[in-house]
């Protein structure tokens, strides 16, 4: 076979990758991250955060959110580990052919999903630069101005993830400094026309949502990144993959919720009122006159988020292809993501407004990716007590060590399917629980208490405690 380049191994992600591809240093992956932290939907969610008064913006900015950053983190590790992307990390679980199935399509789902929220955010600030950053640009053109920059956008990102990590590091380095500098503008010029101490004060204002379902989308926000595992399993070593990953993707998200909360707050002390619309940050740029250039960074910001999330979802559907070791393949799966999102980035344009299609999205997906890292996680941490046999992972070998029972492994997807169906109907049969403690923390238990209890019924709770290659040679990673 012709050897393949190192950015063709790169596209591939099928296989573990060599010590000679593990290019990413600490910034490179911390920009990567922050870079996709600091988007226009974590500013949209500061916004709608602010509605809700400052006490619980920084209690959720400052405590809940890194702790919640914690568990994905350690899928970054677990794809350090194993050397392969994010869809290898399932297979344990639910069996290698299972794994590969469910979370390939799962996270191509997804992650083209996740594109036409960044796409649509993106596509709205170029309209309004394009009406000269006023603050009716799109409501006057109608929602017809958005179709133009909505196929051009798609188009731009496309190529990007085509041309693979390289193409989207350069990307990310260039896209987070400028979010750098324009989060520092945006901030100063909301802090000198209003007093720090008058900001800090802000109470209430006819929230949205309540604080139990903010810090709901808070977990659906982070653990829906699920590029997570194709771009840890290039780090040079695992405290880049665990640290660069946690500190990038909090300090980027942490940076715009305060940014789009300080701007509503800052319409709301100036015009007496506020509104969720106002969490808009075209909206929000139009309302305190800041010029193109801002409205112009929010559109690079948009891009190189969704050029990483459409390289996640080739990824994804690369480990569907069965000869997936050829080049030709990835390339062709990733021209096909980067096609099909052309598409789907209009989707929402068909609902009544943004934020009914953004709180429907993150409802819906939320209830697929919650129980499965649960049950993931619960998998190596507590069942295999973190070890794994990394060769075993990519034998697709029937009765290899990960092959279950037709290349699925059934006590996985059972808790799995009951984890999804709890819940989806855990607010209708007990609505006085989601309301008091939401969702996701019962669903973690309910998923992952499952999951052990299946183990047990089907005399599988005794893993052999072996060493495995990839274990010994851990500390020296």
């Amino acid at each position: 076979m012709q050897e393949e380049s190192a950015q063709d191994r790169e596209r591939t992600g099928i296989r573990p990758v060599s010590p000679g591809e593990r290019t990413y240093g600490f910034f490179d992956l911390f920009w990567n991250w922050f870079g996709d932290g600091a988007n226009a939907s974590s500013w949209y969610f500061g916004g709608l955060l602010a509605l809700s008064g400052v006490s619980f913006l920084f209690w959720n900015t400052f405590f809940w959110t890194p702790l919640i950053i914690l568990p994905w983190a350690t899928l970054a590790y677990m794809a350090y580990r194993t050397g392969g992307t994010t869809v290898v990390l399932a297979r344990p679980a639910l069996g290698v052919v299972g794994g590969s199935l469910f979370l390939g399509i799962s996270e191509m789902v997804v992650q083209i999903g996740w594109t036409t929220v960044t796409t649509y955010i993106g596509a709205v600030s170029l309209v309004q630069i394009w009406n000269g950053g006023g603050v009716n640009g799109v409501a006057s053109s109608g929602k017809g101005a958005l179709i133009l920059p909505i196929a051009l956008i798609a188009l731009l990102q496309g190529t990007v993830a085509t041309l693979g990590p390289k193409a989207i590091r350069i990307l990310k380095w260039v896209a987070s400094l400028l979010l750098v500098g324009f989060g520092g503008v945006e901030t100063y010029e909301v802090l000198s026309r209003w007093d720090l101490p008058r900001i800090l004060s802000y109470g209430k204002a006819a929230p949205v949502l309540t604080p139990v379902q903010l810090l709901d989308i808070s977990f659906i926000n982070i653990w829906t990144w699920l590029q997570v595992g194709d771009f840890a399993r290039l780090s040079k070593n695992p405290r880049v993959a665990v640290w660069a990953s946690w500190l990038g993707i909090w300090s980027g998200q942490a940076w715009f919720v305060l940014v789009g909360a300080i701007g509503v707050i800052g319409l709301g002390l100036a015009t007496g009122h506020s509104s969720p619309q106002d969490s808009d940050p075209a909206r929000l740029m139009g309302h305190l006159g800041l010029s193109g250039v801002a409205l112009s960074v929010i559109f690079l910001s948009s891009v190189s988020v969704s050029s990483s999330n459409l390289y996640g979802a080739g990824m994804a559907l690369q480990a569907l292809w069965k000869r997936s070791g050829n080049t030709s393949h990835s390339r062709k799966a990733l021209g096909l993501v980067s096609l099909s999102q052309v598409v789907t980035s209009f989707l929402p344009l068909f609902f009544a407004s943004f934020i009914g299609y953004f709180t429907t999205f993150l409802s819906t997906i939320g209830g697929i990716f919650i129980p499965l890292w649960s049950l993931v996680l619960t998998d190596y941490l507590w069942y295999r007590k973190r070890q794994l046999d990394v060769p075993s992972l990519y034998d697709l070998s029937p009765g290899s060590r990960y092959w279950g029972r037709g290349g699925f492994h059934l006590p996985g997807f059972l808790a799995l399917g009951l984890g999804v169906t709890f819940y989806y109907l855990l607010p209708q049969m007990a609505p006085v629980v989601v309301q008091t403690v939401g969702v996701t923390f019962p669903t973690i238990l309910w998923t992952g208490g499952l999951y052990l209890l299946s183990l047990r019924w089907r005399g599988e709770e005794e893993l052999c405690r072996m060493k495995f290659p990839a274990d010994e040679g851990e500390e020296n990673g």
